[in-house]
């Protein structure tokens, strides 16, 4: 009897991919819990030091925040109070000259980084306040609309006899009266008195908002804070101490920091005020941050025990989706139908049913082209039950974009999100790539309000992906047998030329009832080719205008607008025969003009493309008259030199040396236009591209194109643009 080896069979399973992912995790596990403890016991012993030196180092920060924060403001503010606008106030007040002094003062306190609440200049001769809202006597100020228990009027007064050129006083809560039924709170702040040396008549007061300021330099942990000037007077103190820090049981430290009550006192000195800043910071709070090391070490043993049974569910997640698709590979029944939560499998998942639905797609694709069969009939692809066909139709930004490989990305993961939420709701639907930019969706339902609601709530999804293209959705109507599909499938593909010219997804799932056709009237065609002939670019541009003006606002198919920009084109193409214009510069203008027509996302963009080639078209034929002709490229060149001046016929021609009358039958004759018209032209189209700049008012611009009349100017400018000046400039896009 054979003996029973268990060696081969442990390498066997060694070899596993699930005990491998496994092993690794604990490892990983073993090693991460190994580093916890290895730091825990290095850091234990410099915990508590290091918390010390942090709260010491935060506070120094917060001191060098506050003493160049005060520094600053003592330096302009006495620049601002030696300014001449301040210094008129003081020796002869104007009230024409206060408005702009407090406009300067509205400037510093509207000025965030400077955290000032109000500037206040005080004339004790006049017994006049000037501050950024209004002039007031001192007694209206100071107990009105700043008032407050330390300061009123009586002390503002007396600061005019204190011998010294800048202090900073207590923060205090001020209070304004201005109505007796509601008090409001103007803040907590802290004045600073500025004098010139021997003034007992003019001062400056600047009130700092002392919570912003505390709120935007305070970098320290806790909240119990307190600004402490040379003589000891707490200058600021934070709100809910408890108690209160008493400056005179304050006493130095060689270290800066003591302890005290079972509290950590942090002291530093201001360099530039002499001001000490002060730091209060429980005892607890430090030992409670020593000891969540003890915390950290359960909450590792935790840790260590969830790590693993995590390893376990997701070395088990990876493992058995796994096993799955080796299973489809080698071809066991069902294993093609898994589901993971893990994208990837999924998509892997996605690849073996595409390749157990290939001959379903390729009959489809047969029956969808009318594509013959040759050899054996194609396999029963199709359940003879009602089904409906979902056509998405995508359309990149820009043309090169089709090319550009996150836009082919794009489509594909499109394609995959699109499988899934159909499959989802429909398990025998098929979708597919039939065109680079176009996605099929065949589902074997007769709810078709079902899918559309599915539809709907793909738009958000969509919304988001704008950046790469917009998308159309085509649903079909329901078709009772697969022998329809072909019919379901022209259905579709004419409802994505109903779609709209917007950029936006659209679903349609109806033809437009009585589509209106969108054209030239029978007279306007005549004036198209005519103007067309001429080479009058700016008629033609106002005849196009006019069409999308019409029709602006209005639910029109794209196949209506595509089919007016089709024979827009047709016409200029069958005016603009190679005997009128050499065949190069024809191929040039129309050169891939259809597929640009259907690239169109929105009417904007049909309307710039329309404008664009009928502007070459008449370029082209406008050049063509004025071809190698030396009275009519005279006339062109004076015209445009000498646009802002009076021009002339009999000017023109007697720099030529020709009649007036001769000269302009001839440039009639060459150019199909009289030279009255051409300079009119000329003028307005220069005029159009000043108007584009909106440094330049209507009247500049008429008198830099010749017009001395405005009237005149936008009679003229409307005949020709269809629009007046001031229309011109306020449409859309029209100013940079």
């Amino acid at each position: 009897m054979r003996k029973f080896n268990p060696i081969p069979l442990f390498k066997d399973r060694s070899t596993s991919l699930f005990l491998r992912l496994l092993s690794g995790f604990l490892c990983i596990i073993l090693l991460m819990s190994s580093l916890v403890l290895y730091f825990y016991s290095e850091s234990k012993e410099n915990v508590r030091e290091q918390i010390v030196k942090y709260n010491t180092l935060m506070l120094q920060h917060t001191t060098e925040s506050y003493e160049k924060h005060l520094d600053m403001v003592k330096r302009q503010m006495l620049v601002f109070l030696l300014s001449e606008k301040a210094q008129n106030l003081r020796a002869a007040p104007n009230y024409r000259e206060i408005p702009l002094l407090q406009q300067e003062i509205n400037g510093w306190t509207s000025d965030l980084q400077m955290y000032m609440n109000n500037i206040v200049f005080f004339t004790r001769s006049k017994d006049l306040i000037v501050e950024k809202g209004t002039s007031a006597p001192a007694n209206s100020m100071f107990n009105v609309f700043y008032e407050s228990e330390a300061y009123d009027a009586a002390f503002w007064e007396k600061q005019f006899d204190e011998d010294y050129s800048a202090r900073v006083l207590p923060a205090d809560v001020f209070r304004n009266h201005m109505f007796r039924s509601a008090t409001t709170i103007v803040g907590e702040l802290v004045p600073i008195v500025f004098k010139t040396k021997g003034s007992h008549d003019f001062l400056m007061i600047v009130f700092l908002d002392a919570r912003k300021m505390f709120e935007s330099f305070h970098q320290a942990a806790g909240d119990d804070f307190m600004v402490m000037d040379d003589t000891g007077r707490a200058i600021f103190r934070s709100a809910g101490q408890t108690p209160e820090i008493d400056p005179a049981g304050l006493r130095q430290a060689s270290g800066g920091e003591y302890v005290s009550d079972g509290k950590y006192y942090f002291q530093s000195k201001g360099t530039l005020t002499g001001f000490t800043y002060v730091q209060r910071v429980p005892v607890e709070r430090i030992a409670s941050q020593t000891r969540m090391n003890i915390t950290l070490i359960v909450a590792t043993g935790f840790s260590i025990a969830a790590g693993i049974v995590i390893s376990w569910l997701f070395a088990t997640g990876i493992n058995n989706p796994l096993q799955k698709v080796i299973g489809a590979i080698r071809g066991e029944a069902g294993s093609a139908s898994f589901r993971s939560s893990i994208r990837e499998f999924n998509i892997i998942r996605g690849q073996l049913q595409d390749k157990e639905k290939m001959h379903k797609q390729l009959a489809f694709l047969q029956q969808l082209k009318a594509i013959p069969s040759h050899g054996a009939p194609p396999p029963a692809a199709f359940k003879d039950e009602p089904f409906v066909i979902v056509l998405f139709h995508a359309m990149s930004r820009r043309e090169e974009d089709d090319e550009q490989a996150y836009f082919r990305t794009w489509l594909s993961y499109m394609k995959v999100h699109m499988e899934d939420r159909l499959g989802r709701a429909f398990p025998e639907s098929m979708t597919f790539h039939i065109e680079a930019y176009q996605i099929l969706s065949l589902v074997y339902t007769s709810q078709r309000e079902e899918i559309i609601i599915r539809l709907k709530q793909m738009e958000p999804l969509f919304e988001q992906d704008r950046a790469f293209g917009t998308v159309t959705v085509a649903v079909s109507s329901v078709y009772g047998n697969a022998g329809r599909i072909g019919a379901a499938y022209r259905e579709a593909q004419d409802l994505v030329l109903e779609r709209k010219l917007a950029d936006r997804m659209q679903i349609v799932t109806a033809r437009t009832a009585g589509a209106e056709t969108i054209g030239f009237a029978p007279d306007q065609w005549k004036e198209f080719q005519s103007n067309l002939r001429e080479g009058n670019e700016a008629q033609l541009t106002s005849l196009i205008k006019r069409v999308f003006a019409k029709w602006q606002g209005k639910e029109v198919p794209a196949s209506a607008w595509l089919a007016f920009g089709e024979g827009l084109i047709g016409k200029i193409k069958s005016e603009a025969s190679p005997l009128v214009i050499a065949p190069d510069r024809l191929q040039e203008i129309f050169t891939d003009v259809d597929r640009q027509l259907q690239r169109c996302i929105t009417v904007s963009e049909l309307e710039a493309l329309l404008t664009r080639k009928t502007a070459l078209a008449a370029q082209a034929f406008r050049e063509k008259k004025q071809l190698r002709d030396p009275i009519t490229t005279f006339v062109v060149e004076y015209v445009n030199q000498h646009l802002s001046e009076e021009i002339y016929l009999d000017t023109l021609a007697e720099r030529l040396n020709l009649s007036g009358g001769y000269l302009s039958s001839y440039f009639k004759e060459k150019t199909g236009m009289n030279i009255v018209d051409f300079i009119n032209e000329t003028r307005i189209m220069k005029s159009a591209s000043l108007l584009v700049d909106s440094k330049y008012k209507v009247q500049d611009v008429a008198e830099a194109v010749g017009y001395r009349n405005i009237t005149s100017f936008n009679r003229m400018f409307k005949k020709y643009m269809g629009l007046t000046p001031s229309e011109f400039r306020r449409k859309p896009g029209a100013e940079r």
